[in-house]
């Protein structure tokens, strides 16, 4: 048996080429906590957590603590064959903490691949580590996104995703409607409010998207992330599908969502799963639902998104992908090839 002897951690911090704004805060770059997992054969794993306080509730600051004072003391000496006892520890040392345990999750997948010889996305399943993902425009001046829009199109990028529920749903949908005009129609549109509409506002704002007859794929986390009733009242209207983020945080929270019919679609970010494995456990019960996912990312550096792509690649339930933290950097990220819209592990 193998023990697990050493655990380190480092930040890291890369600039955006420019900020990032969404209805709930401003990014100005991609951070996150890596660790390193050493084996007593030598063997070393990596991985990173990106928290995001938002979304998963914890800082970068929290996410050290907690990894430091909680997570390492209760991985040190656990035999890393025993994969899923060693999970469980994992999983069970601290309640949510997401991010950190991501990381560490991330490394602990890192080892085995390193042990079977053999690529995440082969472990997982699939066959060919590559995704095709969208491109976020954050909320900025009209004219800016319009100008942004318009050059990651030229980029090779076919569907854009749209940062609303800032200001005024009036404003939002002329917003859309601009620059679905700018962009031609044959460009697919997906839309984010993340939790900025009320319940009225989001219905105006569909019936008038639905009257345009714009190209919009779904919207996503339109209402207050527990607001079960009202996401499902706007699921059942059939007008436009209706997609949970920040509603889908647990694989508790993705059970409650699929067995009310609440919504068409589930956002998987594996900082708000914790990793890969609980990731498997809510694809697989939106796939008995009949519900697709989107494998999705916070402003993330390139480890985490490789899990993501590998993840996305392993699953025919992943119906989107939208991991375009990466094409934000002002570093070009290593370990990942970026050829227009296509993300592809190198």
């Amino acid at each position: 048996m193998t023990k697990i002897t050493k655990i380190e951690q480092e930040l890291i911090s890369l600039p955006l080429k420019t900020p990032f704004t969404t209805a709930r805060h401003t990014v100005t770059a991609a951070q996150a906590v890596k660790v390193k997992i050493t084996l007593a054969n030598g063997l070393v794993g990596i991985g990173t957590g990106t928290p995001n306080e938002v979304v998963t509730g914890d800082t970068l600051a929290s996410c050290q603590a907690v990894l430091k004072d909680v997570l390492f003391p209760s991985l040190i000496g656990c035999e890393f064959e025993n994969w899923e006892e060693t999970l469980t520890t994992l999983k069970d040392a601290v309640q949510y903490n997401q991010p950190a345990k991501a990381a560490l999750e991330f490394a602990l997948y890192d080892l085995r691949c390193q042990t079977y010889h053999t690529s995440l996305v082969q472990l997982l399943g699939g066959q060919t580590a590559a995704v095709t993902t969208d491109m976020t425009l954050g909320i900025k001046p009209l004219e800016q996104m319009i100008k942004e829009a318009k050059e990651f199109v030229k980029q090779g990028f076919r569907t854009l995703k749209i940062k609303v529920g800032s200001n005024g749903v009036v404003n939002d949908i002329n917003l859309i409607k601009a620059i679905s005009e700018a962009v031609g129609p044959e460009i697919s549109l997906r839309l984010d409010a993340n939790q900025g509409w009320s319940r009225m506002e989001a219905v105006q704002a569909l019936r008038a998207l639905v009257a345009s007859k714009l190209p919009v794929e779904f919207i996503e986390q339109p209402l207050v992330a527990n607001d079960l009733a009202g996401l499902k009242e706007l699921t059942q209207l059939h007008m436009l599908p209706i997609m949970a983020d920040e509603s889908a945080v647990s694989y508790q929270d993705v059970i409650t969502l699929c067995s009310n019919h609440a919504v068409d679609y589930v956002n998987i970010k594996l900082m708000k799963t914790g990793g890969l494995s609980e990731a498997e456990k809510i694809n697989d019960i939106c796939t008995a639902s009949g519900i697709g996912c989107m494998i999705g990312c916070m402003i993330e550096p390139t480890n985490s998104i490789q899990a993501a792509i590998a993840f996305a690649s392993a699953h025919q339930n992943v119906k989107f992908a939208d991991l375009d933290s990466v094409y934000m950097t002002k570093e070009v990220p290593a370990g990942l090839a970026l050829v227009g819209p296509e993300l592809r592990v190198k």
